[in-house]
């Protein structure tokens, strides 16, 4: 027998993940159960349907119109011109290892761009890949529906993985997707082996998730073999399945792995140990305690948002704890935070913190808690929501509001300054110069590949005497050159020419002629991402802002 609010057995053996019995808590205590133990699939009353219909509709507005109005930035036109100009063979077999990243997603900008679409197409896909994620968590998530919803309007989902188009995108689709899957894995494991397959291709932190989703199936279904679970045992349709998951592991680490004289962090310092793991954290769930200031997250603020992540990090593993895949979910989250602690990672790499930590919140809701853990973890999700909402807005509108990048009118002006001195020995300086590609005929730059009109991406080789990550002894040094033109990136000049370009361009024998101005955002926080188009001669007239 079970008594008030205790495991319908009955339901748990079966593998349901709401294992609560619906007539074991009659009365109040049957609708808190309702409450906070909604069922896996919520139920499709006409109420609940128009609310989800038109939250995703609200949603996929959003995105779209937002996305409209973004600017690709580097890492986004650098994808896309290496898709674009390089044949699928080599675009696997070599290119994409100095990327550091394995190739769904320049698999996805190749058939783009070989469709004749322009970059923008970059942005539609993108789009397209958070509404179908926002639509699985909406309709499938087990989280009561405000969260559902709110989840939709986190920073992630809301700006940075669906309006910047990058490989990350496609977790806001494959992540729910798994989740969605992973409740009857065992039963029917070729759809979320497939969905582990192209996770594993997306980037380097889904790779690392995707391969442990990948051998805790492998372990699921030789335990169901073993008891002897009528359909569940290792036959040849779970050993395809398997064998589909392996497959795509081991052709995303080919595809990724790294060449001996990849170059790309030539310029960078190693981390600091311990401190990148907690500032991953952070960056995925809390990163500072008013997010609607302009600072970076240090001092009290900062260390306060990472105690607020820890809290929250805490009472999810509470909830954990209380099930059986708690191996799984402790290590998705432990192993992303110790590879972003050894590896070179950026901020925005913490998104993918961030949905692994959804699919296990989603994995693991019905585990039984105490009512106040449950409500205090409620509480702190939906405080989550709340900062990480308004820090998206902000990005978003400042973003619609202004330019992210200035590669398009950069690219204009150049191709203009060009026509006029026709011979001219034009350089590049810094990553964002490299923005201007997708819309130029051929490379620009002297100082790049010798000149060469390809390739227009930029190679992470150690021959390359180019390097988009530049010091500010590199710049003296290129200047003493004398280059006809310098196309120069702002946030990686000396800190006296960030502050006064005109100037200190002046006293080096070089004049501004346009400065396009463009700023970065990263939740809320403006990071200067404008270009300088500077030329060789006297400082007669004031550069156009």
């Amino acid at each position: 027998m079970t008594g008030p609010c205790q495991p319908d057995p009955v339901r748990a053996a079966s593998g349901g993940a709401n294992s609560l019995s619906s007539s074991s808590c009659p009365g109040v205590d049957g609708l808190l159960q309702t409450a906070l133990y909604p069922e896996p699939v919520p139920a499709r009353s006409p109420r609940n349907a128009l609310i989800q219909a038109s939250a995703l509709a609200i949603y996929a507005a959003w995105v779209i119109v937002i996305g409209q109005h973004h600017e690709p930035w580097f890492d986004e036109t650098q994808a896309w011109v290496l898709a674009r100009d390089t044949p699928l063979g080599s675009l696997f077999s070599h290119a994409l290892r100095y990327e550091g990243t394995p190739g769904l997603w320049h698999a996805l900008l190749w058939l783009a761009a070989r469709a004749g679409l322009p970059v923008a197409a970059m942005g539609w896909i993108a789009a397209a890949c958070a509404i179908g994620g926002a639509a699985v968590i909406v309709q499938r998530a087990p989280f009561p529906l405000p969260l559902r919803i709110g989840l939709l309007a986190s920073y992630f989902p809301g700006y940075q993985y669906s309006v910047v188009a990058r490989s990350y995108c496609l977790d806001l689709l494959l992540v729910p997707l798994a989740a969605m899957l992973f409740a009857r894995r065992v039963e029917r494991p070729w759809r979320y082996a497939l969905v582990i397959a192209l996770l594993a291709n997306t980037n380097a932190f889904s790779f690392l998730a995707a391969g442990l989703l990948g051998l805790e199936l492998l372990v699921r279904l030789g335990l169901a073999q073993r008891a002897g679970q009528r359909g569940a045992g290792i036959s040849y349709h779970a050993l395809g399945a398997l064998a589909l998951a392996g497959a795509g592991g081991l052709f995303a680490l080919w595809t990724a792995w790294q060449p001996a004289d990849n170059g790309y962090l030539a310029n960078t310092g190693p981390s600091v140990p311990v401190v990148s793991g907690v500032v991953f954290i952070a960056n995925a769930l809390f990163d500072r305690v008013t997010p609607w200031s302009d600072g970076a997250q240090t001092g009290a603020d900062g260390v306060a948002g990472l105690v607020l992540s820890l809290v929250l990090l805490g009472l999810i593993v509470r909830l954990v704890l209380a099930g059986r895949d708690r191996v799984l979910s402790v290590a998705l989250i432990g192993a992303l935070v110790v590879f972003a602690d050894r590896v070179h990672s950026a901020a925005w790499h913490s998104g993918v913190l961030f949905m692994v930590i959804v699919l296990v919140v989603w994995t693991q809701w019905h585990n039984r808690v105490d009512l106040r853990t449950r409500q205090v973890l409620l509480a702190a999700l939906a405080l989550l929501i709340a900062a990480q909402g308004w820090q998206m807005v902000r990005s978003a509108l400042a973003d619609m509001n202004g330019a992210y990048a200035a590669g398009r009118p950069a690219a204009a002006a150049l191709t203009a300054w060009r026509a006029q001195h026709p011979g001219a020995r034009i350089a590049a300086y810094g990553a964002q110069s490299f923005e201007l590609q997708p819309w130029l005929p051929g490379n620009p730059y002297a100082n790049y590949h010798d000149g060469a009109p390809k390739p227009q991406f930029v190679r992470w080789v150690r021959d390359e005497a180019w390097h988009s990550m530049p010091t500010p002894r590199d710049w003296d040094s290129l200047l003493q050159s004398r280059p006809d033109a310098v196309v120069a990136s702002r946030q990686w000049l000396p800190l006296a020419v960030q502050r006064d370009p005109a100037g200190q361009g002046c006293r080096a024998g070089y004049r501004v002629v346009e400065i396009f101005p463009a700023a970065k955002y990263w939740r809320g926080i403006s990071v200067d991402n404008s270009l300088i188009l500077y030329e060789r001669g006297a400082c007669a007239t004031k550069p156009r802002l």
